[in-house]
């Protein structure tokens, strides 16, 4: 959404939640789970990335419960808890929940012993990765979050889906600067901003997907349907392709193989198909004074991204920003002006709700 002007048809960021709980319980969805989901949902549509907040509730958590390929109440198994790691099987429940049990576990043995690492398993979409890295800056931590996910990108020269987007999060303290928060996919853009791109009536840009025969497209239809994303670079080697490809086997690898659960061929479905249990995450958690004085990183670290801000920009641009920068003030607006969600969006959130005989989201237009 950053540099788009949002809808102007809007719900107050309380009843977004609010609403996001009902329409889960009513699947038979623990409460205190409901809960947590609509956290992270929330918090995307507050941050501006619209492909990973309420538009996903019907396809990616309400339908799949109800078909009976993702546990509404699942059990959650330890697979390891020692000192400075912790491991878990999700049971095949929402995402979202796991995540957050487990960086908790992260975030409470990295206050204790300096650092921790956590995986998941068996697990399912758990929304903007982001989301788990800042839970780390409340306890004055640094945090990390990685998590795998369906087929959707081709590899360097590949004409064969191989990885996800498998996006990175860092979340990073600052002192008197406002913290970093760095949340990229390892792809060019998500499968969500293909779905944006849809669902708004817009081409794609060059870098961002191929078609069934792997020649670049702009068309968000044939890349969603039977074409594919490209990694982070683009095409090839000359724009760096190489490394997003790079990246997003190294997010598998720590997601997938390190936690035992899916990769590879395993999870190669349809990423809006009926399925559940494929998605596995990584955390991890750091005390900035396990390393060195916490007060002087904080003042170091301010600096540093006062640098940035200070260069001069290119003309025609404003200002040089730093990750995490947009996010935030779209939370700033949102919060004081209400959540802008899609007219389409809208239509599917109203026919949930006489499905489900639910109370529609109450909204309003600015």
């Amino acid at each position: 959404m950053i540099g788009e002007e949002p809808s102007k048809i809007r719900a107050w960021e309380a009843d977004e939640h609010d609403f996001i709980v009902r329409a889960l319980t009513a699947v038979n969805v623990r409460e205190s789970d409901a809960r947590d989901v609509a956290d992270v949902l929330v918090a995307a549509d507050l941050r501006g990335v619209e492909s990973h907040g309420i538009a996903r509730l019907e396809t990616f958590y309400v339908r799949r419960i109800e078909a009976g390929v993702v546990n509404a109440q699942p059990e959650y198994t330890t697979l390891a808890d020692r000192p400075t790691q912790f491991a878990l099987d999700a049971g095949n429940g929402l995402g979202h929940p796991a995540g957050k049990f487990a960086m908790r576990k992260t975030i409470g043995k990295a206050r204790e012993h300096g650092l921790a690492f956590a995986t998941v398993r068996n697990s399912n979409h758990y929304g903007i990765a982001a989301y788990y890295a800042m839970m780390a800056l409340e306890h004055g931590l640094i945090g990390l979050s990685m998590t795998n996910s369906t087929h959707l990108a081709v590899p360097t020269f590949g004409a064969k889906k191989t990885t996800g987007t498998n996006p990175i999060a860092v979340a990073i303290p600052a002192g008197e600067h406002p913290p970093y928060v760095l949340d990229m996919a390892t792809t060019g853009v998500t499968f969500g901003r293909l779905e944006v791109s849809e669902r708004k009536g817009k081409q794609l840009k060059p870098g961002w997907a191929v078609d069934a025969e792997g020649r670049e497209t702009l068309d968000p239809v044939a890349a969603k349907t039977t074409g594919a994303l490209l990694p982070l670079g683009g095409y090839g080697t000359d724009n760096g392709g190489h490394k997003g490809y790079g990246l997003g086997a190294l997010v598998d690898i720590l997601c997938g193989v390190l936690s035992g659960g899916l990769f590879a061929a395993a999870a190669d479905v349809p990423e809006t198909g009926m399925h559940g249990g494929i998605v596995g995450n990584f955390f991890g958690a750091f005390r900035v004074g396990a390393l060195r004085d916490e007060t002087a990183f904080r003042r170091d670290l301010d600096r540093e991204l006062q640098t940035f801000e200070q260069s001069a920009p290119v003309p025609g641009s404003q200002r040089v920003m730093v990750a995490g920068t947009p996010e935030r003030e779209n939370t700033e607006r949102f919060r004081r002006e209400g959540v802008p969600i899609n007219e389409r969006v809208w239509e599917t959130l109203d026919a949930l709700a006489e499905r489900l005989k639910i109370a529609q989201l109450s909204r309003f237009t600015v």
